[in-house]
């Protein structure tokens, strides 16, 4: 995990944070971008790149926010989000936490990645460390950058399992630390973790007067065993801030819909961001959401089907290739696949994978060092798509020796 290029020399036209944003995980989706271009110059290829769900949202949700145009609900909003949204994230937050969260611990803004940006806004500076836990979303570098404080990666990669150490990750605190920031389910590895982990680390944050800045996005998603977040644990008017949206959960990717939920001071201090930086979020789309959390729930437990069996479907499809080997995933819509026994980086393997098989992946350098032998795979194809990957890569493997 890196924040850039520090041999490029700076553009004095340009401020410093232009660098920090310019990371290794800025370029993660150049495979991807390149595989677009290919599928509309009438390519084969199947993409297994960006975790965009490809079931469309819920019929309900779109009537909703048929009606809501309709009424005339096109105009400004409130600042934090409307009123009956908030409410119903904080019912939902409660279900999941188990504690008391109050409407107005949240704040509403245009999808997670806005949600975390902000509170990482919030919550870090200049002369700052973040500890963030790899394998990592590609844009965590960027985002803990343009605060102006360093990250610290510390890696969680231990055998198939991406196990917390939790006595490894207090060896990271410096003087300077002023959060860590997890991501369970996590992307790329799709690793849920265990109740013990989350509450040792929701204790040592404690104990250390650290923010634990926690990306829920997948917590939907998972097979074998349950999302457990730290709010849990810490309670919600802890030092915990929790970054969730309906985008994997809901099928509403497009819609730019999430939220952050913390201490009625946080919330605070992000509704004064967003009023900076966004003036609030379109009414249509809220009213959406609202009835995407209120009805019916359908789609989650549909979702969860689905990834599951086109998990089980790769995980087997890829047993014909001996050179990789995959990490089972518990959750989310990705699997992370070991390459190094082929001999090829991570960026070769991934460009000439789509040059020669038409089959593109995300090369794990995006995702941290600590996976930079690897890549990611979505399942985001339908299982028959999925099976004819695996059995271009099958052929395609002895080629590269």
């Amino acid at each position: 995990m890196t924040r850039g290029d520090s041999r490029a020399a700076p553009d004095p036209h340009f401020a410093w944070r232009t660098r920090a944003i310019a990371t290794r995980g800025s370029t993660a989706w150049a495979v991807s971008d390149r595989a677009a271009a290919m599928v509309a110059a009438g390519a084969d290829v199947i993409q297994l790149t960006v975790g965009d769900v490809d079931l469309p949202t819920p019929a309900h949700v779109v009537a909703a926010a048929h009606r809501s145009l309709d009424s005339g609900r096109t105009h400004y909003t409130p600042i934090a989000g409307e009123p009956a949204l908030r409410e119903a994230i904080a019912q939902r937050a409660e279900r999941r936490y188990r504690a008391r969260v109050a409407a107005d611990q949240v704040v509403v803004f245009p999808g997670a990645q806005c949600a975390l940006f902000s509170v990482m806004q919030c919550l870090a500076g200049p002369g700052d460390e973040v500890v963030v836990l790899e394998p990592v979303y590609a844009t965590y570098a960027a985002v803990v950058g343009a605060t102006g404080a360093t990250p610290v990666p510390v890696s969680t990669r231990a055998g198939a399992r991406f196990e917390l150490d939790v006595g490894r990750i207090e060896r990271a605190f410096g003087p300077h630390t002023r959060a860590v920031l997890l991501n369970t389910p996590n992307n790329p590895s799709g690793a849920v973790l265990e109740a013990d982990a989350v509450n040792q680390l929701a204790q040592l944050c404690t104990r250390r007067d650290a923010w634990l800045v926690s990306d829920e996005v997948y917590g939907e998603l998972t097979f074998e065993k349950p999302h457990l977040s730290p709010a849990a644990f810490m309670g919600s008017a802890a030092r915990v801030a929790v970054v969730d949206s309906l985008s994997k959960s809901h099928a509403m990717t497009g819609w730019r819909l999430g939220w952050a939920i913390g201490p009625p001071e946080l919330a605070r201090h992000l509704g004064a961001l967003a009023q900076a930086e966004l003036f609030g979020s379109p009414p249509f789309v809220q009213d959406a959401a609202v009835a995407a959390l209120t009805g019916s729930q359908d789609i989650c437990r549909s979702l969860r089907a689905l990834y599951r069996a086109r998990r089980d479907a790769l995980l087997a499809g890829l047993e014909s290739c001996p050179t990789l080997r995959p990490f089972r995933p518990d959750g989310g819509m990705f699997v992370l696949v070991d390459i190094s026994r082929t001999g090829l980086g991570a960026d070769e393997f991934a460009a000439r994978l789509l040059d020669e098989a038409g089959v593109a992946v995300v090369p794990g350098q995006a995702f941290g060092d600590s996976v930079a032998d690897c890549i990611r795979l979505g399942l985001t194809q339908p299982v028959e798509r999925l099976n004819e990957a695996c059995a271009r890569i099958a052929q395609w493997l002895p080629r590269t020796r």
